[in-house]
């Protein structure tokens, strides 16, 4: 789960970087370059929250939501993904990087339905 959630992080971070000093890719995305940065950040939150909940384990309910926000946010970074595609030149290589955390925080979301709830392991 950690080496999932480093990927995760510092693949993100590269992407929010590059939105923020490069106007290729900041073109190239679907939230321009503040929203690029932003949606990065909040995307690596929820892959957090997820880890954290696959780890320790939590109650129906919240393991669900979990899994929802984590899954959502795949569909988020997908999307980025094909927009960097489609915009051709070097937002692709970026989009490479996309397709690797969307793959990685799915793993994520899988543990997160899968993780014992905190009576079972009592």
């Amino acid at each position: 789960m950690a080496l999932l959630l480093t990927t995760v992080m510092i693949e993100l971070f590269v992407v929010g970087f590059a939105s923020v000093g490069f106007e290729e890719v900041a073109d190239a995305s679907p939230f321009g370059r503040p929203g690029t940065a932003i949606a990065s950040a909040v995307i690596a939150g929820v892959a957090l929250l997820g880890t954290a909940v696959a780890w320790r384990g939590s109650h129906g309910v919240v393991r669900t939501l979990a899994a929802l926000a984590v899954f959502v946010a795949v569909g988020v970074v997908a999307m980025m993904a094909v927009f960097f595609i489609a915009a051709g030149g070097t937002p692709i290589i970026l989009a490479v990087l996309l397709v690797l955390v969307a793959v990685s925080m799915g793993m994520i979301g899988r543990a997160v339905l899968q993780s014992p709830s905190v009576r079972a392991r009592r």
